[in-house]
Protein backbone atom coordinates (compact mmCIF):
# COMPACT_ATOMS: atom_id res chain seq x y z
CA UNK A 1 0.00 0.00 0.00
CA UNK A 2 1.45 3.35 -1.08
CA UNK A 3 2.12 5.74 1.78
CA UNK A 4 -0.16 8.74 2.02
CA UNK A 5 1.05 12.29 1.48
CA UNK A 6 2.05 13.86 4.78
CA UNK A 7 0.11 17.05 5.53
CA UNK A 8 2.18 19.20 7.94
CA UNK A 9 -0.36 22.02 7.62
CA UNK A 10 -2.66 20.06 9.93
CA UNK A 11 -0.52 21.13 12.88
CA UNK A 12 -1.31 24.76 12.05
CA UNK A 13 -5.00 23.79 11.93
CA UNK A 14 -4.58 22.39 15.46
CA UNK A 15 -2.79 25.56 16.57
CA UNK A 16 -5.64 27.81 15.41
CA UNK A 17 -8.21 25.52 17.03
CA UNK A 18 -6.36 25.47 20.37
CA UNK A 19 -6.10 29.29 20.28
CA UNK A 20 -9.90 29.34 19.96
CA UNK A 21 -10.30 26.88 22.85
CA UNK A 22 -8.22 29.14 25.09
CA UNK A 23 -10.19 32.19 23.93
CA UNK A 24 -13.41 30.51 25.03
CA UNK A 25 -12.00 29.59 28.43
CA UNK A 26 -10.22 32.92 28.99
CA UNK A 27 -13.49 34.81 28.36
CA UNK A 28 -15.81 32.33 30.11
CA UNK A 29 -16.42 34.66 33.05
CA UNK A 30 -16.62 37.87 31.06
CA UNK A 31 -20.19 37.29 29.86
CA UNK A 32 -21.47 37.38 33.43
CA UNK A 33 -19.01 40.02 34.66
CA UNK A 34 -19.39 42.61 31.87
CA UNK A 35 -23.15 42.68 31.26
CA UNK A 36 -24.35 46.25 31.03
CA UNK A 37 -20.90 47.57 30.13
CA UNK A 38 -19.21 48.51 26.86
CA UNK A 39 -17.02 45.40 27.12
CA UNK A 40 -19.91 42.95 26.97
CA UNK A 41 -20.38 42.85 23.21
CA UNK A 42 -16.67 42.46 22.32
CA UNK A 43 -16.15 39.65 24.82
CA UNK A 44 -19.38 37.94 23.75
CA UNK A 45 -18.12 38.11 20.16
CA UNK A 46 -14.80 36.50 21.10
CA UNK A 47 -16.46 33.79 23.19
CA UNK A 48 -19.28 32.80 20.84
CA UNK A 49 -17.38 33.24 17.56
CA UNK A 50 -14.72 30.87 18.92
CA UNK A 51 -17.23 28.08 19.55
CA UNK A 52 -16.00 26.34 16.40
CA UNK A 53 -12.98 25.09 18.37
CA UNK A 54 -14.15 21.66 19.57
CA UNK A 55 -16.11 20.88 16.36
CA UNK A 56 -12.95 21.71 14.38
CA UNK A 57 -10.87 19.30 16.46
CA UNK A 58 -13.51 16.59 15.94
CA UNK A 59 -13.54 17.27 12.19
CA UNK A 60 -9.76 16.96 12.15
CA UNK A 61 -9.89 13.71 14.13
CA UNK A 62 -12.35 12.31 11.58
CA UNK A 63 -10.14 13.41 8.70
CA UNK A 64 -6.92 11.99 10.17
CA UNK A 65 -8.48 8.66 11.13
CA UNK A 66 -10.08 7.99 7.76
CA UNK A 67 -7.16 9.44 5.80
CA UNK A 68 -4.84 6.97 7.52
CA UNK A 69 -7.14 3.92 7.63
CA UNK A 70 -9.59 4.08 4.72
CA UNK A 71 -7.30 1.96 2.51
CA UNK A 72 -5.97 -0.34 5.23
CA UNK A 73 -7.37 -3.82 5.78
CA UNK A 74 -9.71 -3.86 8.75
CA UNK A 75 -8.31 -6.82 10.68
CA UNK A 76 -7.21 -7.74 14.18
CA UNK A 77 -3.72 -6.32 13.70
CA UNK A 78 -5.03 -2.97 12.45
CA UNK A 79 -7.51 -2.68 15.30
CA UNK A 80 -4.92 -3.79 17.86
CA UNK A 81 -2.51 -1.06 16.74
CA UNK A 82 -5.29 1.52 16.59
CA UNK A 83 -6.66 0.89 20.07
CA UNK A 84 -3.23 0.29 21.59
CA UNK A 85 -2.03 3.75 20.58
CA UNK A 86 -5.25 5.42 21.72
CA UNK A 87 -5.15 3.66 25.08
CA UNK A 88 -1.60 4.84 25.70
CA UNK A 89 -1.69 8.34 24.23
CA UNK A 90 -5.24 9.49 24.95
CA UNK A 91 -6.80 7.57 27.83
CA UNK A 92 -3.76 7.47 30.13
CA UNK A 93 -3.21 11.28 30.02
CA UNK A 94 -6.95 11.72 30.47
CA UNK A 95 -6.90 9.62 33.64
CA UNK A 96 -3.86 11.46 34.98
CA UNK A 97 -5.37 14.91 34.43
CA UNK A 98 -8.79 13.83 35.72
CA UNK A 99 -7.15 12.88 39.00
CA UNK A 100 -5.12 16.12 39.01
CA UNK A 101 -8.21 18.28 38.49
CA UNK A 102 -10.15 16.24 41.04
CA UNK A 103 -7.46 17.04 43.60
CA UNK A 104 -7.61 20.70 42.56
CA UNK A 105 -11.40 20.77 43.02
CA UNK A 106 -11.28 19.05 46.38
CA UNK A 107 -8.52 21.34 47.63
CA UNK A 108 -10.05 24.61 46.43
CA UNK A 109 -13.46 23.55 47.76
CA UNK A 110 -12.05 22.38 51.12
CA UNK A 111 -13.99 19.10 50.84
CA UNK A 112 -11.36 16.55 51.84
CA UNK A 113 -13.40 15.75 54.94
CA UNK A 114 -15.95 14.03 52.70
CA UNK A 115 -16.35 10.27 53.44
CA UNK A 116 -13.90 8.14 51.44
CA UNK A 117 -16.67 6.16 49.79
CA UNK A 118 -18.35 9.35 48.62
CA UNK A 119 -15.04 10.66 47.27
CA UNK A 120 -14.53 7.44 45.31
CA UNK A 121 -18.06 7.61 43.88
CA UNK A 122 -17.53 11.21 42.82
CA UNK A 123 -14.18 10.40 41.21
CA UNK A 124 -15.74 7.50 39.29
CA UNK A 125 -18.55 9.74 38.02
CA UNK A 126 -16.01 12.34 36.93
CA UNK A 127 -14.04 9.73 34.99
CA UNK A 128 -16.85 8.24 32.94
CA UNK A 129 -18.60 11.56 32.28
CA UNK A 130 -15.51 13.70 31.64
CA UNK A 131 -16.56 16.23 34.28
CA UNK A 132 -13.48 16.34 36.52
CA UNK A 133 -13.01 19.77 34.92
CA UNK A 134 -14.95 21.76 32.36
CA UNK A 135 -12.86 20.83 29.30
CA UNK A 136 -12.41 17.09 29.79
CA UNK A 137 -15.79 16.19 28.24
CA UNK A 138 -14.02 16.44 24.87
CA UNK A 139 -11.94 13.35 25.64
CA UNK A 140 -15.10 11.37 26.40
CA UNK A 141 -16.52 12.42 23.01
CA UNK A 142 -13.33 11.36 21.24
CA UNK A 143 -13.36 7.99 23.03
CA UNK A 144 -16.94 7.46 21.81
CA UNK A 145 -15.80 8.14 18.25
CA UNK A 146 -12.92 5.69 18.69
CA UNK A 147 -15.43 3.02 19.72
CA UNK A 148 -17.63 3.77 16.68
CA UNK A 149 -14.76 4.21 14.23
CA UNK A 150 -14.27 0.54 13.17
CA UNK A 151 -17.97 0.20 12.35
CA UNK A 152 -18.04 3.42 10.32
CA UNK A 153 -14.78 2.47 8.59
CA UNK A 154 -16.18 -0.97 7.70
CA UNK A 155 -19.29 0.63 6.17
CA UNK A 156 -17.27 3.08 4.07
CA UNK A 157 -14.88 0.37 2.93
CA UNK A 158 -17.71 -1.97 1.95
CA UNK A 159 -19.62 0.73 0.07
CA UNK A 160 -16.98 3.27 -0.93
CA UNK A 161 -19.54 5.54 -2.62
CA UNK A 162 -21.12 5.98 0.81
CA UNK A 163 -18.19 8.23 1.74
CA UNK A 164 -19.51 10.89 -0.66
CA UNK A 165 -22.71 11.00 1.38
CA UNK A 166 -20.97 10.81 4.77
CA UNK A 167 -21.27 14.55 5.59
CA UNK A 168 -25.01 14.55 4.82
CA UNK A 169 -25.50 11.33 6.78
CA UNK A 170 -23.66 12.89 9.72
CA UNK A 171 -25.80 16.02 9.48
CA UNK A 172 -29.01 13.96 9.36
CA UNK A 173 -28.01 11.83 12.36
CA UNK A 174 -26.94 14.84 14.38
CA UNK A 175 -30.07 16.86 13.66
CA UNK A 176 -32.30 13.85 14.09
CA UNK A 177 -30.95 13.54 17.61
CA UNK A 178 -31.12 17.30 18.24
CA UNK A 179 -34.82 17.35 17.34
CA UNK A 180 -35.58 14.17 19.24
CA UNK A 181 -33.70 15.40 22.29
CA UNK A 182 -35.50 18.76 22.24
CA UNK A 183 -38.87 16.99 22.14
CA UNK A 184 -37.97 14.43 24.80
CA UNK A 185 -36.49 17.00 27.21
CA UNK A 186 -39.40 19.42 26.76
CA UNK A 187 -41.82 16.62 27.64
CA UNK A 188 -39.79 15.47 30.63
CA UNK A 189 -38.83 12.05 29.25
CA UNK A 190 -35.09 12.43 29.84
CA UNK A 191 -32.47 14.94 30.87
CA UNK A 192 -29.31 14.45 28.85
CA UNK A 193 -26.18 16.55 28.60
CA UNK A 194 -26.18 16.22 24.82
CA UNK A 195 -22.91 18.13 24.44
CA UNK A 196 -21.10 15.11 25.90
CA UNK A 197 -22.56 12.67 23.37
CA UNK A 198 -20.74 11.91 20.13
CA UNK A 199 -23.92 12.02 18.06
CA UNK A 200 -24.18 15.78 18.61
CA UNK A 201 -20.91 16.14 16.66
CA UNK A 202 -21.52 13.63 13.86
CA UNK A 203 -21.70 16.26 11.12
CA UNK A 204 -18.11 17.34 11.83
CA UNK A 205 -16.66 13.85 12.24
CA UNK A 206 -18.26 12.54 9.04
CA UNK A 207 -17.37 15.70 7.12
CA UNK A 208 -13.77 14.84 7.97
CA UNK A 209 -14.36 11.25 6.87
CA UNK A 210 -15.86 12.32 3.54
CA UNK A 211 -13.06 14.76 2.74
CA UNK A 212 -10.40 12.20 3.74
CA UNK A 213 -11.91 9.59 1.42
CA UNK A 214 -11.75 11.91 -1.60
CA UNK A 215 -8.88 14.15 -0.57
CA UNK A 216 -6.85 13.64 -3.74
CA UNK A 217 -9.68 15.03 -5.92
CA UNK A 218 -10.96 17.61 -3.41
CA UNK A 219 -7.54 19.08 -2.66
CA UNK A 220 -7.67 21.52 -5.59
CA UNK A 221 -10.83 23.03 -4.07
CA UNK A 222 -9.73 22.88 -0.43
CA UNK A 223 -6.26 24.36 -0.80
CA UNK A 224 -6.04 27.97 -2.03
CA UNK A 225 -3.39 28.34 -4.73
CA UNK A 226 -2.50 30.85 -7.42
CA UNK A 227 -3.52 28.29 -10.00
CA UNK A 228 -6.90 27.96 -8.35
CA UNK A 229 -7.46 31.71 -8.52
CA UNK A 230 -6.60 31.67 -12.23
CA UNK A 231 -9.12 28.89 -12.90
CA UNK A 232 -11.99 30.68 -11.17
CA UNK A 233 -12.06 28.89 -7.81
CA UNK A 234 -11.32 32.17 -6.02
CA UNK A 235 -14.96 33.26 -6.17
CA UNK A 236 -15.97 30.09 -4.33
CA UNK A 237 -13.31 30.68 -1.67
CA UNK A 238 -14.41 34.30 -1.16
CA UNK A 239 -18.05 33.17 -0.84
CA UNK A 240 -17.01 30.54 1.71
CA UNK A 241 -15.19 33.08 3.90
CA UNK A 242 -18.00 35.64 3.66
CA UNK A 243 -20.62 33.05 4.58
CA UNK A 244 -18.40 31.94 7.48
CA UNK A 245 -18.20 35.50 8.86
CA UNK A 246 -21.93 36.10 8.39
CA UNK A 247 -22.93 32.82 10.08
CA UNK A 248 -20.62 33.55 13.02
CA UNK A 249 -21.85 37.13 13.45
CA UNK A 250 -25.51 36.09 13.26
CA UNK A 251 -24.86 33.44 15.91
CA UNK A 252 -23.24 36.07 18.16
CA UNK A 253 -26.06 38.58 17.61
CA UNK A 254 -28.69 35.99 18.51
CA UNK A 255 -26.97 35.58 21.86
CA UNK A 256 -26.49 39.34 22.25
CA UNK A 257 -30.22 39.96 21.79
CA UNK A 258 -31.01 37.14 24.19
CA UNK A 259 -28.80 38.65 26.90
CA UNK A 260 -29.60 42.33 26.41
CA UNK A 261 -33.19 42.33 25.10
CA UNK A 262 -34.25 39.03 26.65
CA UNK A 263 -35.61 37.97 23.26
CA UNK A 264 -37.13 34.53 23.15
CA UNK A 265 -36.76 32.50 19.95
CA UNK A 266 -36.71 28.82 19.17
CA UNK A 267 -33.46 27.26 20.44
CA UNK A 268 -33.02 25.58 17.05
CA UNK A 269 -31.95 28.95 15.60
CA UNK A 270 -28.98 29.03 17.99
CA UNK A 271 -28.23 25.38 17.20
CA UNK A 272 -28.53 25.93 13.45
CA UNK A 273 -26.24 28.93 13.16
CA UNK A 274 -23.70 27.41 15.57
CA UNK A 275 -23.65 24.24 13.44
CA UNK A 276 -23.37 26.17 10.17
CA UNK A 277 -20.58 28.38 11.49
CA UNK A 278 -18.64 25.40 12.88
CA UNK A 279 -18.96 23.42 9.62
CA UNK A 280 -17.75 26.38 7.59
CA UNK A 281 -14.97 26.93 10.14
CA UNK A 282 -13.59 23.46 9.38
CA UNK A 283 -13.09 24.48 5.74
CA UNK A 284 -11.90 28.02 6.50
CA UNK A 285 -9.35 26.79 9.07
CA UNK A 286 -8.14 24.27 6.51
CA UNK A 287 -7.49 27.00 3.96
CA UNK A 288 -6.00 29.36 6.55
CA UNK A 289 -3.63 26.60 7.66
CA UNK A 290 -2.25 26.19 4.16
CA UNK A 291 -1.96 29.95 3.68
CA UNK A 292 -0.06 30.38 6.97
CA UNK A 293 2.18 27.39 6.31
CA UNK A 294 3.34 28.70 2.94
CA UNK A 295 6.59 26.92 2.17
CA UNK A 296 6.97 25.89 5.81
CA UNK A 297 10.19 27.82 6.24
CA UNK A 298 9.05 31.03 7.93
CA UNK A 299 9.42 31.53 11.68
CA UNK A 300 5.65 31.95 12.05
CA UNK A 301 4.96 28.65 10.28
CA UNK A 302 7.50 26.78 12.41
CA UNK A 303 6.12 28.25 15.64
CA UNK A 304 2.54 27.41 14.69
CA UNK A 305 3.52 23.85 13.75
CA UNK A 306 5.14 23.50 17.17
CA UNK A 307 2.01 24.81 18.90
CA UNK A 308 -0.17 22.45 16.90
CA UNK A 309 2.04 19.47 17.66
CA UNK A 310 1.72 20.29 21.38
CA UNK A 311 -2.02 21.10 21.20
CA UNK A 312 -3.23 18.01 23.08
CA UNK A 313 -0.96 18.78 26.03
CA UNK A 314 -1.88 22.46 25.89
CA UNK A 315 -5.55 21.49 25.92
CA UNK A 316 -5.08 19.36 29.02
CA UNK A 317 -3.03 21.79 31.12
CA UNK A 318 -4.15 25.31 30.17
CA UNK A 319 -7.20 25.41 32.52
CA UNK A 320 -4.83 24.84 35.44
CA UNK A 321 -2.80 27.87 34.34
CA UNK A 322 -5.99 29.95 34.06
CA UNK A 323 -7.12 28.79 37.51
CA UNK A 324 -3.87 29.99 39.07
CA UNK A 325 -3.79 33.20 37.01
CA UNK A 326 -7.26 34.16 38.22
CA UNK A 327 -5.99 34.14 41.79
CA UNK A 328 -4.36 37.48 40.97
CA UNK A 329 -6.31 40.54 42.06
CA UNK A 330 -6.85 43.51 39.75
CA UNK A 331 -7.97 47.08 40.35
CA UNK A 332 -8.93 49.55 37.66
CA UNK A 333 -11.39 50.30 34.90
CA UNK A 334 -12.38 48.68 31.62
CA UNK A 335 -8.93 48.82 30.06
CA UNK A 336 -7.33 47.12 33.05
CA UNK A 337 -10.03 44.44 33.02
CA UNK A 338 -9.62 43.83 29.26
CA UNK A 339 -5.84 43.63 29.68
CA UNK A 340 -6.28 41.15 32.53
CA UNK A 341 -8.47 38.88 30.38
CA UNK A 342 -6.03 39.12 27.47
CA UNK A 343 -3.21 38.35 29.90
CA UNK A 344 -5.05 35.23 31.00
CA UNK A 345 -5.22 33.98 27.43
CA UNK A 346 -1.54 34.78 26.89
CA UNK A 347 -0.46 33.14 30.15
CA UNK A 348 -2.55 30.04 29.43
CA UNK A 349 -0.95 29.75 26.01
CA UNK A 350 2.69 30.52 26.80
CA UNK A 351 2.96 28.63 30.10
CA UNK A 352 1.13 25.57 28.74
CA UNK A 353 3.14 25.49 25.52
CA UNK A 354 6.42 25.91 27.40
CA UNK A 355 5.49 23.17 29.88
CA UNK A 356 4.60 20.69 27.13
CA UNK A 357 7.76 21.45 25.13
CA UNK A 358 9.99 21.04 28.20
CA UNK A 359 8.37 17.77 29.28
CA UNK A 360 8.43 16.35 25.73
CA UNK A 361 12.06 17.36 25.23
CA UNK A 362 13.67 16.48 28.57
CA UNK A 363 11.40 13.75 29.91
CA UNK A 364 10.65 12.12 26.58
CA UNK A 365 10.51 8.41 27.60
CA UNK A 366 7.71 9.11 30.11
CA UNK A 367 6.22 12.27 28.58
CA UNK A 368 3.38 10.34 26.93
CA UNK A 369 1.86 9.66 30.37
CA UNK A 370 1.06 13.37 30.67
CA UNK A 371 0.77 14.68 27.15
CA UNK A 372 0.35 11.75 24.78
CA UNK A 373 2.51 11.09 21.76
CA UNK A 374 5.56 13.29 21.23
CA UNK A 375 5.53 15.70 18.28
CA UNK A 376 7.11 14.27 15.14
CA UNK A 377 10.20 15.97 13.82
CA UNK A 378 9.20 17.95 10.74
CA UNK A 379 10.41 16.59 7.43
CA UNK A 380 11.67 18.76 4.66
CA UNK A 381 8.92 19.78 2.23
CA UNK A 382 9.71 19.25 -1.40
CA UNK A 383 9.17 21.93 -4.02
CA UNK A 384 6.48 19.69 -5.55
CA UNK A 385 4.50 19.73 -2.29
CA UNK A 386 4.86 23.49 -1.99
CA UNK A 387 3.52 24.07 -5.52
CA UNK A 388 0.63 21.62 -5.12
Amino acid sequence: MASKERIPQLDIFRAIAIFAVMAIHATSRTIAETQGTSLFHPFLLINKFSQFAVPSFIFLSGFVLFYNYIDRPLNRKTLGTFYGRRLAYIIVPYLVFSVLYYILKMTSGHTWDMPLQEQAAKMWKYLWTGTAYTHLYYIIIIIQFYVLFPLILWCLQKVRRLAAWAPLIGLALQWGFVLLNKYMVNHGYWHLTKGSLAITYFSYFLLGAGIASYYASLKKWLVPTRGGWRTGKGATWIALWLLWVIAGVVHVELWFNSYTKHSSINSLWYEGFANLHALLSCLVLWQLSFLLFGAGRSLLARLLVSVGACSFGIYLIHPLVLFLYRKLSIHGGSLVYAAFIAGGWLAAFLVSWFAVVIVQRYFRPAAWVLFGSAPQKPKAISSEQVRS
